[in-house]
């Protein structure tokens, strides 16, 4: 019997310390032979896109991502890396029993263009949500040759991919029998993308009178409906439906980044997630700490909380940090830095170049150097892809849409 109750009692106290040393390890600890000591590690793990990068931490290669690492406390410089793709690299924390995430983008040393039109166009505009693209095919280009005489009018590019992961070709939504001068055709897209209000204008001098104007459905094949008597009216309300959802998302926000953004911000843009925000700061103000104490193993990159007219920053919602990302006298036009569809990432345009910033400021690298039209850069809904305009042909008037295949 007494033999019994110890085999008993030796049996539970191997699976306690079993238990134990179980949770010990997966807390990060380990034994240091050195010391002849328990120490205390924490976890590194490191996402790339693409995966399978190597990881080098201080210089010395340690693993592959996506890989999680165990690591004592302490500073450490990342750098992830893979064959063609521009290196990623950052400072970061380790904390003893923390899970320290990163997750590194990777840009490729020179990313392919491929053409999505090809007959030449004007004026494109992206939809509110990003999710489409609407331009013109005018007149002199669509009849440039036989077999191009039905494409003039109004074109949309689908930027979502399909449930099965294929592209959509353009679709023509609205054309004009006769002659139509193009050149004076505005469009604009309802707030929820199902209408678009294409109008026509004469310049007298000053004035501007609209000669007609029409909403079509770019997901439907309705007729489209003659407003050129209520244009106005109907703009004004998508105008109003989209400020209004801006001042919610703002107001719903602790007060005192709510605060900041109305008294002290302008240009403020949500990321696609909704967990960050990009804003110029037009006057000096502080940032108080909303989340007390901060959270563990969130960002470590050194945030701001001092904000400066001129200066453009992003606040974290979820982590409540705040970053510095560039002032205005690099990016003077707002309109120069645009969300990536991923919501981590910063799209910046300087001059004839395009950058990719992570969201805390850290790691430009180029994604594309060379002519580009009007600043226009639209991410694809999934990561991966931009689309520009450009002209490669300089003899020919009128510019076409390039994908930048980032892959």
């Amino acid at each position: 019997m007494a033999r019994r109750l110890i085999y008993t009692f030796g049996i539970i106290l191997f699976i306690i310390i079993l238990a134990g040393s179980i949770i010990a390890y997966g807390r990060g600890y380990r034994f240091d032979l050195r010391q002849k000591s328990l120490t205390t590690t924490g976890i590194l793990s490191a996402i790339s896109t693409p995966e399978g990068a190597s990881i080098w931490i201080d210089g010395k290669l340690r693993s592959a991502t996506n890989a999680s690492l165990s690591i004592p406390p302490g500073w450490y410089q990342l750098q992830i890396g893979k064959e063609g793709y521009q290196p990623w690299e950052k400072k970061i924390r380790i904390q003893g029993e923390v899970v320290t995430r990163t997750d590194a983008l990777l840009i490729p040393t020179n990313p392919s263009l491929k053409a999505l039109t090809s007959s030449g166009i004007l004026k494109p505009v992206l939809s509110t949500n990003g999710t489409k693209v609407a331009y013109i095919v005018p007149d002199e280009e669509a009849t440039f040759s036989s077999s191009l005489k039905s494409k003039k009018g109004i074109w949309v590019l689908d930027l979502k991919y399909g449930p099965l992961g294929g592209k959509s070709e353009p679709k023509q939504i609205f054309t004009q029998s006769g002659k139509t001068d193009w050149e004076t055709a505005t469009l604009i897209f309802s707030p929820d993308e199902k209408q678009i209000l294409i109008k026509f204008s004469k310049k007298q001098g000053k004035t501007e009178t609209v000669s007609f104007a029409y909403l079509i459905s770019p997901d439907s094949n309705s007729p489209p409906l003659d407003v050129t008597d209520t244009w106005t009216k109907t703009a004004d309300e998508w105008k109003t439906t989209t400020d209004t959802k801006n001042e919610e998302a703002i107001a719903s926000l602790p007060p005192l980044v709510s605060g900041l953004l109305k008294n002290s911000a302008s240009g403020i843009r949500f990321s696609p997630d909704e967990t960050k925000i990009l804003y110029l700061a037009t006057s000096s103000a502080s940032l108080s700490l909303v989340i007390t104490p901060p959270i563990i193993g969130s960002n470590t990159t050194a945030e701001v909380r001092s904000v400066e007219p001129g200066k453009y920053y992003i606040y974290d919602t979820k982590e409540d940090k705040n970053f510095y990302i560039t002032d205005q006298k690099t990016i003077k036009d707002p309109s120069s830095l645009l969300w990536y569809t991923d919501s981590k990432h910063i799209v910046m345009i300087e001059k004839d170049t395009i950058y990719i910033i992570d969201y805390d400021g850290t790691n430009k690298r180029v994604v594309y150097s060379g002519p580009f039209e009007n600043n226009i850069v639209y991410p694809w809904t999934s990561p991966g892809r931009l689309v520009i305009l450009t002209n490669f042909n300089k003899p020919k008037n009128l510019h076409d849409l390039y994908e930048i295949d980032l892959r």
